[in-house]
């Protein structure tokens, strides 16, 4: 828990010399407190009390002490613990000291039940805060794998975005600056996880506390007992009055207060805890985080106004009129959300893919919620709304597989060797570097041209950048090596006759 060696020392140290006085005195003073005997239970019951009382001021004062305490090494400096140190920890000192002195006084019950609560109270602290800090512990520790694998996957990116723009600027087309899917950023997603651990730590130390002191402080119920006003809710059985209380509003502002901090830490805690232990790309996950946000946000917001007393069979005809009224005058918007959520479950096209829709040919810049953007070859910037790659045709060169086929198309005069044609193509095909050997490289004799004998070549890369450069290179070849070869490629030829025309 990155706890200092001598703290962790000194409060053991202090567990052990606690544990060897709180055992048997709490034993004593229950034998004798659950006795017939009340002679019994007021001596040796009340002995109990003042031992075990002595020994948790003891152990108070050297654990929780300002200068030297175990605990107060692993207290954040000028926080509001730290501030208030001396006021706790006098408050920490004294309690046991004052149950003492209200057993003396002939209150030995009374005592006993505090005490037992306080015990209680600290036990259920102490494991909390050693959930916490393994919590803590196990976040850190994936944070730090998904730092390295995120360094990684960022490092071939980069090598496949420089191979990119070699390719383009070989080809002479612009090169497409591809906005890198939103990545996790290790600090700051540590940070809120931290954030909500120690939220749900909080929230779990009150519930505790609750749990164990509202039996015996009725004063906390006042809150119910102030009624701010009243909610009709139809229920099967007829409508019936509800009574929203002070008790009611606070638990939903607290709700909200919640709400919040999980809508703004749980995501990130979820990426890096659970997505990231699975084979899942950075947009899925920014979905997934997203989505979750969203739910995080309707649920909490549900059981906020549920708590406020509002009635859904009434705010329900409002929503319905604001559904309509959405749907006709933001229809086009609406569109293009839900044709975005789907986009980013569904996965369709990625960044960085080079996709064809309508007359629009390019590579995936960028996905947002409402239009997807297109680098084309020019290097402009073309936006397409997300409800054309849901309703139209869309051609992706590489959802699946980046392997593509290339066409070069040959047109070589009458009376020239086929055969010798056809070897020298393929032979030109098989000495560049980017063509696949499978699916292997072929040479089809297509027909008879007007001027030419029509040949095709016809080749396979691995990689869309390739494209260009590859077909490039397969046409300087094939023209070298069809002249070292003495083949002729011809051009169309016409015969134009010019008649005289008598003057």
């Amino acid at each position: 828990f990155l706890w200092r060696r001598g703290a962790v020392r000194r409060l053991g140290f202090a567990l052990w010399r606690l544990s060897l006085v709180l055992v048997p005195a709490v034993w004593l003073g229950s034998v004798a407190l659950a006795s017939v005997d009340p002679m019994l239970g007021d001596g040796i019951g009340r002995l109990g009390l003042l031992m075990s009382s002595l020994a948790l001021a003891v152990f108070a004062y050297q654990v929780f002490r300002p200068h030297g305490g175990a605990m107060m090494e692993i207290l954040e400096r000028h926080g509001l613990l730290w501030r208030t140190r001396f006021v706790w920890f006098g408050v920490l000192v004294m309690t046991p000291l004052v149950l003492a002195g209200v057993a003396l006084a002939g209150y030995t019950v009374s005592a006993v039940e505090l005490q037992g609560r306080l015990i209680s109270s600290a036990l259920g602290i102490l494991f909390i805060l050693i959930a916490f800090e393994i919590a803590l512990r196990g976040v850190l520790v994936a944070g730090r794998r998904a730092a390295y694998r995120q360094s990684e996957l960022r490092h071939a990116r980069q090598r496949e975005f420089e191979r990119a723009g070699a390719a383009a600027d070989s080809a002479g087309e612009g090169s497409p600056v591809v906005h890198e899917e939103p990545e996790i950023d290790v600090v700051t997603v540590s940070q809120q996880t931290r954030g909500i651990l120690r939220a749900t730590a909080l929230v779990l130390v009150a519930m505790l506390l609750w749990k164990i002191w509202s039996g015996l402080i009725p004063a906390f119920g006042i809150f119910n007992d102030v009624v701010l006003w009243s909610s009709v809710a139809t229920t099967p059985a007829g409508q019936v009055v509800t009574a929203v209380t002070l008790g009611n509003l606070l638990l939903g502002v607290i709700l909200l207060g919640l709400t919040v901090i999980a809508a703004r830490n749980l995501p990130g805690f979820l990426e890096v805890v659970v997505l990231h232990r699975f084979d899942i790309d950075s947009g899925s996950r920014y979905a997934y985080t997203t989505i979750t946000r969203y739910l995080i946000l309707a649920v909490g917001l549900v059981f906020v106004f549920s708590h406020i007393g509002a009635d859904w069979s009434k705010l329900q005809w409002i929503v319905a009129a604001l559904g309509v009224g959405l749907g006709f005058g933001l229809q086009e918007i609406v569109a293009n959300f839900v044709s975005g959520i789907i986009i980013l479950f569904e996965r369709p096209v990625r960044v960085g893919d080079l996709i064809t829709i309508d007359d629009t040919v390019g590579t995936v810049s960028r996905i947002q919620i409402r239009a997807i953007t297109i680098t084309d070859a020019d290097n402009f910037e073309v936006l397409v709304p997300n409800k054309a790659f849901i309703t139209r045709s869309v051609k992706n060169w590489s959802l699946t597989s980046s392997v593509t086929r290339l066409v070069v198309k040959v047109g070589i005069g009458y009376g020239s060797d086929v055969a010798l044609a056809q070897k020298t193509m393929l032979d030109v095909a098989r000495a560049n570097e980017h063509v696949l050997e499978s699916p292997a490289p072929v040479v089809l004799f297509l027909g008879f041209g007007d001027s030419s004998l029509d040949l095709e070549l016809r080749v396979f890369v691995g990689r869309i950048e390739q494209r260009m450069s590859t077909l490039h290179d397969l046409h300087v070849a094939v023209l070298d090596a069809f002249n070292k070869a003495g083949i002729e490629i011809p051009f169309p030829r016409r015969d134009v006759h010019v008649q005289g025309v008598d003057g």
